[in-house]
């Protein structure tokens, strides 16, 4: 009996999947999430990206504006300082402004400041530094807030002195300074600079108590009359 030849076609019909295909269909749907996920990162990543690039354009874009709108910036440049201790002012003036090395009258600062105390130490230092042999010379025995101190030095064989003395409320604050009266010689300086505090403390406590202060002052000119230059 010759055997029926059955015509084989292929339609979609209900499989229901064993354990084993359900496993790997699992495993592929893992891998797939998986998947979606890493591009979903990939493309927040690109887009936190370009975000900052736009954030970053529009804040240089509204700082360029205000800069327009406002005509001028900051930018360091090379200043000249001058300080005025007397007027307690610091003065800076660029340094592009000198003519033949020096500022011209009519040049305006570009930043004034207060004078720090800081800045007369180093200022005070500076300008004592160019003085040579220079000595502190103590006027009498401090006593709570009171001192009293001479100082002297030579500069271009001129002899120079500066008083700081605080007696109570009142002072006299001085620094070495190469244009005040000088002395050929430095027992003459140190007695212009004696006769300068005697009169002060005559004027600020009055004469009697003034002549306290007199043995100390001869002591000194004795001393530094007997010290070579």
């Amino acid at each position: 009996m010759e055997k029926t030849k059955h015509k084989i076609v292929k339609r979609s019909v209900k499989h229901v999947f064993t354990p084993e295909e359900t496993a790997a269909l699992n495993v592929e749907f893992g891998q797939a999430y998986d998947g979606v996920k890493s591009a979903e990162a990939d493309f927040d990543a690109v887009k936190s990206v370009h975000k900052a690039k736009i954030t970053e354009a529009e804040s240089k874009m509204i700082s360029l504006r205000a800069t327009i709108n406002a005509g001028f910036d900051f930018r360091e440049k090379p200043l000249i300082l001058v300080m005025d201790l007397k007027a307690g002012k610091k003065f800076f003036y660029l340094e592009s402004c000198l003519i033949d090395g020096e500022i011209p009258q009519e040049e305006q600062p570009v930043i004034t400041e207060a004078v720090t105390e800081q800045d007369r130490q180093q200022e005070l230092i500076e300008a004592e530094a160019k003085f040579e042999k220079r000595e502190v010379i103590k006027l009498f025995e401090p006593l709570k807030q009171d001192f009293g101190t001479l100082t002297v030095g030579r500069f271009e064989d001129k002899w120079y002195s500066s008083l700081n003395v605080r007696i109570g409320e009142k002072t006299i604050t001085e620094r070495l300074d190469s244009e005040q009266p000088c002395s050929k010689k430095r027992i003459d300086q140190i007695r212009r600079a004696l006769k300068t505090f005697a009169g002060w403390v005559e004027e600020t406590l009055g004469r009697e108590e003034a002549k306290g202060f007199k043995n100390q002052m001869e002591l000194i000119k004795t001393e530094h009359a007997e010290r070579e230059e």
